[in-house]
């Protein structure tokens, strides 16, 4: 979505898409029907006068990835992202994978732009120190990760993700003309699917209403066993397309993702674009309620807290002023405004322009 935006409002954009093995000429990526990025190959033949001086730099150069490579490898990866930066000379280098093998390269190579992280990862990620910036998608990130690597916070920002232009379209639905709840992501216990099924099987009321779950995953099978084994009222939907997740999200009373472990879910997101409170992630739901100064919902976290908690909170959410029409309105109207991929895009050529006037 970024790159779409940057194209659409005349910046010029080229992509680097390690760790593909790309051989061969430049191509041209689409992202809209009106305009394209450059593809720049990966993977180029090293000139025979840098083979030996290249082939010492990456020998004694420790790489993150879990993936054998051959030094020859190396070397044709290095040459590619020289080639990539001396045709297109970009003013920022923007790297969207928390752990990669690309600062390590560009310190042999000599940093001549600046260069930005966005930090996906629940991990703080290696080479932190190559990047002169770095976006985090939550605070409560931003902190853990300053503070586990030493990145100076100063150095770092937050910008919330842009969600699908779906969900920022629509009236939002309300609340007499929805039922039931949805979870929408990988059926894993990860996810804390497996406590939200059991918060059904132990409350009766519960099961007065559907949950559907939206998504695949792992632990799929087991699930359906014992939803089917307890007679739950679960609809599984498997991997469906964008404007049906959004149906789904619209016409539910709220969704219900207690997870284990997140960054900052997107699902959550698109819900509140939707209208629909959560009862979800503790830290994103506190954090959101914190910079909005108003409730989204409930915050659960499925590490500390069971099933039984869940049922509870999820009955209070039901029956809570969250749920009213004026207030899924509210929420609707600031999801919408706060993850709008032109707002992101706005932000992101802010720090962009900063950056390279060396603010």
């Amino acid at each position: 979505m970024l790159a779409r935006y940057l194209l659409e409002s005349g910046h010029e954009v080229a992509l680097y898409p390690w760790p593909e093995r790309i051989w061969g000429k430049t191509a041209d990526f689409a992202a809209s029907p009106d305009v394209s990025a450059s593809v720049f190959p990966t993977l180029a033949i090293p000139p025979v006068l840098h083979i030996v001086p290249n082939a010492f730099r990456l020998s004694t150069t420790r790489f993150y990835g879990n993936e054998h490579r051959s030094l020859f490898e190396d070397m044709c990866f290095l040459e590619g992202l020289k080639l990539a930066i001396s045709r297109f000379r970009p003013d920022i280098l923007h790297c969207h994978q928390t752990e990669s093998d690309i600062p390590p390269l560009l310190r042999i190579l000599g940093k001549s732009m600046p260069v930005i992280l966005t930090h996906h990862s629940g991990r703080s990620g290696h080479h932190l120190d190559v990047y002169d910036r770095i976006i985090f998608l939550s605070r409560i990130m931003q902190e853990e990760v300053c503070r586990r690597s030493g990145f100076p916070v100063g150095k770092s920002r937050v910008l919330y993700c842009p969600i699908s232009g779906e969900f920022l379209q629509g009236d939002v639905i309300p609340a007499r003309d929805r039922h039931g709840l949805v979870c929408v992501g990988g059926l894993k216990d990860a996810k804390g699917v497996d406590v939200l099924l059991e918060a059904f099987r132990q409350n009766e009321r519960l099961r007065s209403q559907p949950l559907h779950l939206c998504g695949t995953g792992p632990d799929e099978v087991r699930y359906k066993e014992f939803a089917a084994r307890h007679n739950l009222p679960v609809v599984f939907h498997g991997r469906i397309s964008t404007e049906e997740v959004k149906s789904i999200v619209s016409r539910a009373g709220l969704l219900v993702n207690p997870s284990r472990m997140e960054g900052f879910s997107v699902a959550l997101l698109e819900a509140l674009a939707c209208g629909t409170p959560v009862v979800g992630w503790a830290d994103q739901v506190n954090e959101l309620e914190q910079a909005w100064h108003r409730s989204v919902g409930f915050a659960f976290d499925a590490r500390r807290q069971g099933a039984d908690e869940l049922a509870a909170l999820i009955d209070r959410a039901q029956n809570d002023p969250v749920g009213r029409d004026e207030s899924r309105r509210a929420l609707s109207r600031q999801a919408r405004e706060s993850f709008s991929i032109e707002r992101y895009g706005m932000e992101m050529v802010k720090l962009y322009t900063d950056l390279r006037k060396g603010g």
